[in-house]
């Protein structure tokens, strides 16, 4: 089987979550608050935070395999949990484990795919990886969530979770049958200084890069609108009296266009520059933010969510591209982790705020403060775009 096709057949595996269109509701008819949800997906980002850079660190220095096949084990508590329980604590045991899922694998698995790509000379360029990946990865997604909404409805809310069980633990095989590429920083008896020399020059290189600050910061951003945005979309749906059961066809069809549109994500780069690129959806997602937050309930409106899933996942493959071009192999993975550790610092902070705005007043109040941060982010993080001078003033002192 080749690499390539393995790095395929992860996303795809990963994305069978048959809950992802009733989540939310399975949620609340365990009888948990706006507040209790939020404090979950932030204790999530707790744990990711926590953890993220420990495990890049990790997997720079005794393998991104090994670091890839122990994420992949994480999910499997984690369902069991969500499978087999139907309270706050238990679930709270469940976000830890997929907190540590997130941490071992974001950035680790970017960077595997960048080091094989370089390492084997592969005709594939990073970004059209990264983006066939998140192709198959939405059309996982696609097919798991059309298959959802109907198990749940037909079978009851927790039987989505012992059935994504079965790709979760197909997914360890094949993090398994990876290949070995060359790590010639790995150092399996590492001692403590060896460790903190190797934090040390990725701070520097990350301290001294404007440019991936940008972009991370960015990012960070960008990605926790989007991910507050899913929290929001099927309570939305139930406010404009759209039927549970076409739940999973919505989803259906909003991961097929995604899919088409990270599987083609890198020919946009023949028209814009990744920075241009970054810059313009940017501020596209900013308007649909700001119309949701006006409060108007209509089926129609659940288009501007579609724009927003879609713009997160064609800016993503640049982004990640641009980060890997101006970072070295030694460090990848850490800084890459570095790009996930600050976003869920901006997620654990938020999340507990929106759903405290959310109780004491609206969903729509909380869409309006994403939207100003949204606009925020563009205005200081913006990337400077090719012909400007690489080196640009830090967005805040440092």
């Amino acid at each position: 089987m080749n690499q390539i096709f393995r790095f395929y057949l992860t996303e795809f595996l990963k994305t069978q979550r048959y809950f992802i269109p009733v989540m939310i509701l399975f949620l609340q008819v365990s009888n948990l608050s706006y507040t209790e949800i939020f404090i979950l997906y932030a204790v999530e980002s707790a744990i990711v935070f926590l953890m993220e850079i420990p495990s890049g660190i990790l997997a720079d220095r005794l393998g991104k395999k090994f670091t890839l096949i122990l994420a992949r084990v994480f999910l499997i508590p984690a369902y069991m949990l969500f499978w087999l329980t139907g309270s706050f604590l238990p679930f709270l045991a469940a976000m830890v484990f997929l907190g540590l899922n997130k941490a071992f694998k974001s950035g680790t698995h970017k960077a595997f795919i960048y080091d094989y790509l370089k390492q084997t000379g592969a005709a594939a360029s990073p970004s059209e990886v990264f983006g066939k990946g998140k192709f198959w990865g939405r059309i996982g997604e696609a097919v798991s969530s059309l298959a959802g909404g109907f198990i749940a409805v037909k079978f009851g809310y927790n039987e989505v979770f012992l059935l994504a069980l079965v790709p979760a633990c197909l997914n360890v095989i094949n993090a398994f049958t990876y290949v070995r590429i060359r790590e010639d920083h790995i150092s399996k008896k590492a001692s403590g200084r060896s460790l903190r020399g190797h934090v040390g020059s990725a701070v520097k290189e990350f301290r001294d890069n404007p440019v991936v600050v940008k972009l991370i910061m960015n990012s960070a951003i960008f990605m926790i609108c989007a991910e507050s945005i899913e929290i929001y979309f099927q309570p939305y749906m139930v406010n404009a009296n759209i039927p549970v059961i076409w739940f999973g066809i919505i989803y259906t069809a909003i991961f097929i266009a995604t899919a088409f549109g990270s599987r083609y994500a890198f020919l946009l780069e023949k028209k814009f520059s990744r920075a241009e690129l970054t810059n313009l959806t940017g501020w596209a997602g900013f308007f649909p933010l700001l119309l949701l937050g006006t409060g108007i309930k209509t089926g129609f409106f659940i288009f501007l969510f579609f724009i927003l899933f879609f713009l997160r996942h064609i800016r993503r493959p640049a982004i990640t591209t641009e980060i890997n071009d101006n970072i070295t192999s030694g460090n990848r993975a850490t800084i890459l982790s570095t790009d996930s550790f600050i976003r869920s610092v901006v997620k654990m902070v938020l999340l507990p705020v929106l759903g405290f705005i959310t109780e004491i007043s609206s969903m729509y109040t909380s869409l309006l403060v994403l939207a100003a941060l949204m606009a925020a982010s563009q205005l200081f993080f913006r990337i400077p775009e090719p012909g400007r001078p690489r080196k640009q003033p830090y967005p805040f002192p440092r």
